[in-house]
């Protein structure tokens, strides 16, 4: 299923143990009210608004992109897209994205500790 579309958060789970497993504070990352906004075409758009913060980031599936962090900092990593699921190797987590029946499941996985996120498409 395409990635395109608006989602807004619905669920997520293990949230802040996986923060602390990463070294990031919950009030440095609160997810409340986050909309995901997401474009597939040639290249991807993946956009996070949290309260009045926003991120962005641009990338070619199987290039080398600059990307960056939530807590604004920038690296280099080659973005995959396999089986419907996206990945990105952040400097010290795994992420993972995919659409299932109009919902957006991202899981984070830093070793053993993972957290998911559960966001449905707005219509």
């Amino acid at each position: 299923m395409a990635f395109t579309g608006k989602y807004v958060l619905e669920k997520e789970e293990n949230l802040e143990e996986f923060l602390k497993a990463v070294g990031i504070k919950k009030e440095d990352l609160s997810n409340e009210a986050m909309i995901t906004d997401m474009y597939q075409n040639d290249r991807f758009r993946l956009t996070k608004t949290v309260k009045d913060k926003t991120w962005n980031n641009q990338f070619t599936i199987g290039q080398e992109s600059e990307l960056q962090t939530e807590a604004g900092e920038t690296f280099k990593t080659t973005v995959t897209l396999n089986g419907g699921k996206l990945k990105i190797q952040f400097p010290k987590y795994l992420y993972t994205a995919e659409v299932q029946e109009h919902k957006l499941i991202e899981v984070r996985s830093a070793g053993a500790v993972s957290s998911t996120t559960t966001s449905r498409r707005m219509m």
